[in-house]
């Protein structure tokens, strides 16, 4: 009944340890592809939320577009960015991939970190459990690529359920922010959360040598009164700033989260940086709401990669191994988990 229960859910019915298919269907996409260090393409990892997802925005088509009109056809693009998903998200799947190589890892995240601000803070969880989301995403997690039986997670799964229906007001909504809670979003405790999720991913990255691009978070704002949850909007209208909470709170956390992607992005020599905030066009010709980008707002950021990314693809493959060899040298010595042994990731 337990395996049932999950198979309805995508989790293969013969194969339990794939259990977070469940929450991110989008791994199966991957895992099945595969995408390996000597096949025929440069292979691009999207992690992030939806400004890069296809049903959002044309960040992706864009950017295929403009590396195939500076010759670059081979390239091969796993787009595991979700509406609403956070920096927590991207760590789970990133971890979660099995037998898998990617050329480039691009992260992009943000504005949706914010959210997890506005509750008190005996409530606030460093890793985003006081959303109910990733209360069972984290407990799901530890069995993944691991369990050879479903029921000890299924008791846990409906354990989580029954709690949370009886303390539901310990729980960040899944929605619009409680507006007794939007006062304590003016801490940007979300920083914190974000380096950590951020730090791990480059880690993972590091040991399977896959390089990385950083990029800080682009918003659009404007200190307009009618922004509000039935307010006055522009372009497509998708989404008000009252989403995530309070204009100059979502706005404080972006900028704090922001500067950590910047240092980060200085002290990893192995790293690719876009400072997408301060290289975007922040007016509606470019946003359709705070984060949203319009046709013309997914070309120029698509362009502002591109420009980074073409010196990387223009070298020989040979020539990157030697780099990224070059790079993990000092992880290699301290590390016998090193790149060329480390063990593959959970799924798959």
């Amino acid at each position: 009944m337990a395996r049932t229960f999950w198979y309805q859910r995508g989790v293969p019915f013969n194969d339990p340890g794939l259990i977070l298919y469940a929450y991110y269907p989008e791994l199966k996409v991957v895992d099945e592809a595969r995408p390996r260090k000597k096949d025929k393409y440069y292979d691009i990892l999207l992690l992030g939320a939806s400004v890069l997802n296809r049903g959002w925005g044309q960040v992706e088509q864009a950017l295929l577009e403009q590396l195939d009109r500076n010759g670059h056809s081979n390239i091969r693009i796993f787009n595991l960015a979700i509406p609403a998903h956070t920096s927590r998200d991207s760590w789970l799947k990133y971890s979660a991939l099995g037998k898998t190589h990617f050329d480039l890892v691009v992260f992009y995240h943000g504005i949706n970190e914010t959210r997890a601000n506005n509750a008190p803070p005996n409530i606030f969880k460093d890793d985003y459990s006081h959303f109910s989301w990733y209360e069972t995403a984290n407990m799901l997690d530890g069995y993944h690529g691991k369990a050879l039986f479903t029921l000890p997670y299924t008791l846990r799964f409906f354990y989580l359920n029954i709690k949370r229906a009886m303390h539901d007001e310990q729980y960040v909504p899944v929605d619009w922010p409680r507006d007794e809670w939007l006062q304590f979003g003016r801490e940007p405790r979300s920083e914190a959360s974000f380096q950590n999720n951020l730090n791990a991913i480059l880690d993972l990255a590091a040991r399977r040598c896959e390089r990385v691009l950083l990029m800080t978070f682009a918003t659009y704002i404007p200190p307009d009164k009618h922004w509000g949850r039935k307010g006055k909007l522009f372009g497509l209208k998708r989404a008000p700033v009252t989403l995530w909470g309070r204009r100059g709170d979502v706005l404080k956390a972006v900028n704090a989260q922001n500067e950590v992607v910047r240092s980060l992005a200085s002290k990893e020599n192995d790293t690719l940086f876009v400072d997408q905030a301060n290289l975007m066009d922040h007016s509606p010709r470019s946003f359709n709401d705070p984060c949203h980008l319009t046709i013309e707002g997914s070309a120029q950021f698509a362009k502002n990669i591109v420009k980074v990314l073409l010196p990387e693809l223009e070298r020989s493959p040979a020539d990157r191994v030697d780099r990224k060899t070059a790079g993990r040298r000092a992880l290699e010595k301290s590390d016998p988990k090193n790149c060329r042994n480390v063990k593959p990731g959970r799924s798959g």
